[in-house]
């Protein structure tokens, strides 16, 4: 593995470092608000739920459902060119966050609202490992 990796990757700060580091363990970690227990994505300061301030990160089942998805037939990044058309998916985790995100081994003829999905950690640098999706 290396740091060399063509696509974007995400910004690491403060904020959502523990997800990214738990995406290294093959964790898919998420902030849980102390006060209300609400899981949330993307990080933040404040539950969106409560206004609480209080929360902590804790690792999810990683299971949830494809609710929707699109694909793009337009490289957006030079970096993409290869891929078009490549195809985005919306999952609901059992815990009620949404993320977007790819599939893993799927033609996206067999891509179907409602496929149960669980997380896929996918290491593309030494420092980066992006969650994506399994059925």
């Amino acid at each position: 593995m290396s740091d060399v990796y063509a696509k974007p990757l995400p910004p690491i700060d403060g904020l959502n470092a523990p997800f990214w580091a738990g995406a290294r363990a093959g964790k898919l970690m998420l902030q849980r608000c102390l006060d209300c227990a609400q899981y949330r994505f993307p990080a933040s300061r404040y539950c969106p739920s409560c206004l609480g301030e209080r929360s902590e990160w804790q690792a999810t089942s990683g299971q949830g459902m494809v609710v929707s998805y699109c694909g793009f037939h337009k490289a957006y990044w030079p970096s993409f060119a290869g891929d078009v058309p490549y195809d985005v998916v919306q999952v609901r985790l059992k815990e009620g966050v949404q993320l977007f995100s790819n599939l893993v081994d799927v033609p996206r003829e067999r891509i179907k609202i409602g496929m149960k999905v669980r997380a896929h950690f996918d290491a593309v640098t030494d420092a980066v490992t992006l969650v994506r999706f399994k059925p």
